[in-house]
């Protein structure tokens, strides 16, 4: 991989066309471009993507038949479930912040799951629990799925990763975070979202 990319670091400074290398995942350095307004819409087959909060994303490009699947993310209040289709989800009036514990609750790629919890059950229980920590404790309580040890701490470790870890800013030529840190930002968050 370290070969591919420096050949086409090369390529890219030989025609002069600027380009970023991402200090740690491409999926939050394409959403921090984004938020810059350096690109228009993001092509991929990675629908963390959207977990990071990306407005505009291309799908499942076609170059046979010219197609392209997009989404954007300011539609997603819109998204009904269809009775003709028993895996589809309502997304009908979710913030940001429960379609991310919808997405982290399901799975992915910075917390072990609770065996037994997908999509759909993600967003069946936090239309019922309305937070990702009733859904857990509620999960916990009923004792029908076991929740790993120190899941919560790992849950909220794991959204820290969504909101604010580390991209290259080619304005300032800096590290920052994908967006803002509070004041209770510290030590650990930060080790694990990447210094």
């Amino acid at each position: 991989m370290q070969a591919f990319i420096k050949f086409l670091s090369k390529a890219l400074r030989t025609e002069n066309v600027p380009y970023v290398v991402a200090p740690y995942e491409a999926d939050v350095q394409l959403a921090y471009l984004e938020k810059l307004g350096l690109v228009d819409a993001i092509l991929t087959e990675d629908s963390d993507l959207l977990v990071f909060g990306c407005k505009h994303v291309l799908y499942k490009l076609d170059v046979v038949s010219n197609t392209v699947v997009s989404i954007s993310r300011d539609q997603f209040g819109s998204v009904t479930a269809s009775a003709s289709d028993p895996n589809s989800i309502s997304l009908y009036g979710w913030s940001d912040t429960q379609f991310r514990a919808m997405a982290i609750l399901s799975g992915c790629d910075y917390l072990v799951s609770i065996p037994g919890v997908g999509l759909k059950t993600a967003n069946s229980l936090l239309r019922k629990w309305k937070s990702a920590e009733q859904v857990v404790r509620a999960i916990a309580l009923e004792g029908k799925k076991t929740v790993p040890v120190g899941y919560w701490k790992n849950f909220r470790l794991a959204e820290m990763c969504f909101l604010h870890q580390r991209a290259y800013c080619p304005l300032t030529e800096k590290l920052v975070h994908l967006t803002e840190v509070g004041t209770d930002w510290n030590e650990e968050l930060d080790a694990y979202v990447g210094r």
